[in-house]
């Protein structure tokens, strides 16, 4: 039984950021309504969130073979300082400019410093609301995002279809647009991605292809984990986040396994805060959520090699989409969760998986008191 007390997670070596959002997320489950109260305080007493727990349909029995969140929680960070190469949209587009991997980035058009408009490397215009606005026009439509979002919040979508403006699909005049770059300090403003054929027919706004790749030596890239994630219920001009936080019980996430072979996916699965609901058409188009993603190889081959490029940092949580033109990179994840990732496979039951995250709990555990206290006191 896990002592989920501030004092008790600093003295197990937790980082007290973590130990904040560790508790934070516990008490806001106890208020929300959500769950059956004594499954929950189980859970808790587990490590486990409730959510994570219905999840997997946990039980006494299968406890042992999840990572809990109490544990994931833990474990951060998983990298050394390097993961400030990933931790945001930016950095992670400047690391790989200019290098054979930049090709699987979207293009990059702008950034919104907090006083200053700064075009991107894959910007032809200056440094100007029209230039910005010229780029606007050439293109098409730009996805803009907090540089150091999460969970798709604050995501927006600017458009110009040959006569009029939009900003989340509501015509906007030109002088709209210029305003809207004006009041989003710390955005990036990029090429929006759309889906390959075969996967925008189950549906037809950019999905998430969540791959966790470790390499501890810098130089073995390993992918250990995945899956698929699909919007649902979403507006499908793409001017709204493909997630939505599952803060209420009719609000669900769809999420397929995916083979890290073959690339074949299927078995895909609704998930709600307290239920998990097989799903083998897409609620939406009707589509087979199942079939292979045609450019398996290149993928691995683009883990491979990004990787590499970011050879000090060991752990990394790819959002990927599969586009007419092969894979991008959305993001990479310095800590991505771990409830999805454990749906449809224990990673405890899984070898590779459960060796390093085990070695990774066993050396703070190893830490001495003192130690412990200092890995408290980690911020960033």
């Amino acid at each position: 039984m896990k002592d989920n007390s501030l004092e008790s997670l600093l003295a197990d070596g937790f980082a007290e950021r973590m130990a904040h959002e560790y508790l934070d997320t516990m008490a806001d489950e106890l208020t929300s309504g959500l769950f059956d109260e004594d499954y929950l305080r189980w859970a808790h007493s587990e490590g486990y969130y409730a959510m994570s727990a219905y999840s997997y349909g946990l039980t006494p029995e299968t406890v042992g073979d999840y990572i809990s969140d109490y544990d994931f929680c833990k474990m951060w960070p998983l990298n050394d300082w390097q993961r400030i190469w990933i931790n945001d949209k930016l950095t992670l587009k400047y690391m790989l400019a200019g290098t054979p991997a930049d090709r699987f980035m979207p293009r990059y058009y702008y950034y919104t410093a907090r006083s200053r408009l700064v075009p991107g490397p894959d910007c032809a215009a200056g440094p100007s609301l029209e230039g910005f606005v010229e780029t606007l026009r050439e293109v098409g439509e730009l996805a803009c995002k907090p540089c150091n979002g999460a969970m798709a919040v604050g995501f927006h979508r600017l458009s110009f279809d040959g006569r009029s403006f939009a900003v989340d699909a509501r015509e906007a005049s030109e002088e709209g647009v210029k305003d809207f770059v004006r009041t989003h300090p710390n955005y990036v403003f990029t090429e929006f991605i759309r889906p390959s054929e075969d996967l925008a027919r189950i549906d037809p706004l950019i999905h998430t292809l969540r791959v966790i790749v470790v390499n501890p030596d810098g130089v073995s890239p390993t992918p250990i984990a995945d899956y698929l994630r699909f919007s649902v219920g979403a507006d499908k001009s793409g001017s709204t986040p493909n997630y939505q936080i599952p803060d209420r019980a009719d609000i669900c996430s769809l999420n397929a396994y995916v083979d890290l072979e073959s690339g074949r996916f299927g078995d895909a699965k609704l998930v709600y805060p307290a239920r998990v609901e097989d799903c083998p058409t897409h609620p939406d188009s009707g589509a087979p959520v199942e079939g292979r993603i045609s450019c398996w190889s290149e993928v691995l081959e683009m883990l491979r090699q990004v990787s590499l490029a970011l050879g000090p940092v060991e752990y990394l949580g790819y959002d990927v989409g599969i586009t007419p033109d092969g894979p991008r990179i959305m993001e990479i994840n310095s800590h991505s969760g771990v409830q999805y990732l454990q749906l449809f496979r224990p990673l405890l039951k899984d070898p590779l998986p459960a060796r390093y995250y085990r070695a990774k709990l066993d050396a703070i555990d190893a830490l001495s008191p003192e130690d412990k206290a200092r890995r408290n006191s980690i911020a960033h």
